[in-house]
């Protein structure tokens, strides 16, 4: 029933709260966490053409969904983290080709971390016979990153000829978890 606000300490002050102590709240929280920023969403609305055989090709994005911290850059289609932003990241990020699956191929989409391959975001399909379906990959990573790591998405194929990726269906986002 008190409508009064309590203050505990004043600006600089540092209040422990022991081990065991379980803090309740019934109300509204303000102040407390990260905000899981940077986070961005970008997608290609435009078809993606040529993407050739047997190499690893950036991926375009020419249309910005969100982009709480201005880190993602249209022109380079990479995301940079900015400074005071380091931290544990989750990035998602998909694409479909414009041709049905062939035979024996091998289709990729990766991350590639300041130019390379980043560790554990291979997403692979190969198929075993030609199908009537669309070849759609999906992968999702989180990634330790340092102030000014940059991020990019790249798809590779080998079916002899290039592919063009659709429009509307590449998509690339990503969000800081923590610091």
């Amino acid at each position: 029933t008190n409508t009064s606000t309590i203050n505990i300490g004043v600006s600089g002050d540092t209040v422990n709260i022991p081990a065991g102590v379980t803090i309740a709240n019934a109300g509204t929280a303000t102040g407390f966490g990260e905000a899981n920023t940077p986070a961005f969403a970008v997608q290609g609305t435009d078809e993606q053409s040529s993407v050739s055989n047997n190499t690893y090709t950036k991926v375009t994005f020419n249309s910005e969904l969100k982009d709480t911290d201005s880190a993602f850059d249209l022109s380079t289609e990479r995301f940079t983290v900015p400074s005071g932003k380091a931290g544990l990241y989750t990035f998602k990020y998909s694409c479909q080709n414009s041709q049905k699956a062939s035979a024996n191929n091998v289709y990729q989409i990766v991350l590639y971390k300041n130019g390379s391959l980043a560790e554990g975001t291979l997403v692979r399909q190969n198929p075993t016979t030609t199908g009537n379906y669309d070849v759609y990959l999906n992968g999702s990573a989180s990634l330790v990153l340092a102030v000014s790591d940059y991020i990019e998405v790249f798809y590779y194929q080998n079916t002899s000829g290039s592919v063009n990726l659709e429009a509307n269906k590449r998509l690339f986002s990503g969000f800081r978890v923590t610091s």
